[in-house]
């Protein structure tokens, strides 16, 4: 019995590694900046009271109540870039996902690649994928990343995107309320 369970064990193993997220691969990699907000704490700040006054703040505010997972990866590596890219083609190739734009800004490529939503202006996920980048005064948490791998799940609206991405100040943010205007 110990027998067949191995032999199983051992021909679901490609199967298993297939399915998991490249971002649960690299949780726990210190060659990585990984940063995952989680629909519980999108439901926290759904909670705080926003100043009808400011239009902006209010925009956010109603964008961040409908995106349901945040999540991004920075590495200087190669070998962790070759790995996020060939995660992204086949990711993409397995989904329905279409591109949405891509960017050249100086050195850096930058992808976006969405799933489509409730209306033209809505998508579930969007992912965008920056390799190439080189700004010598970019930092995420100490290191100067080459590469950033961001995917946001939920009812997101793309002319609102870019009022969420800078106020977190995001590498790629400016291509991607860029992309928010160009899908109108």
């Amino acid at each position: 019995m110990k027998k067949y369970l191995v032999i199983i064990m051992v021909a679901l193993s490609p199967i298993l590694t297939q399915a998991q997220s490249i971002f649960d691969k690299y949780a726990e990699n210190s060659e990585v900046t990984y940063v995952a907000l989680q629909p519980k704490m999108f439901q926290m700040l759904s909670k705080i009271s926003v100043s009808s006054d400011d239009p902006d703040a209010q925009a956010v505010y109603d964008l961040v109540n409908n995106i349901t997972s945040f999540k991004v990866i920075t590495t200087e590596k190669q070998d962790i870039t070759n790995d996020l890219n060939n995660w992204v083609t086949k990711h993409l190739s397995k989904s329905n996902f279409e591109e949405l734009m891509r960017v050249r800004d100086g050195d850096a490529n930058v992808k976006f690649y969405v799933k489509e939503g409730a209306d033209e202006f809505h998508v579930k996920e969007l992912i965008m994928l920056v390799t190439d980048l080189n700004y010598e005064d970019l930092e995420v948490a100490g290191r100067k990343p080459e590469t950033v791998l961001l995917s946001l799940t939920g009812n997101i609206d793309l002319r609102q995107i870019s009022k969420l991405t800078s106020k977190m100040d995001l590498p790629g943010g400016e291509q991607l309320g860029k992309a928010g205007q160009q899908h109108k």
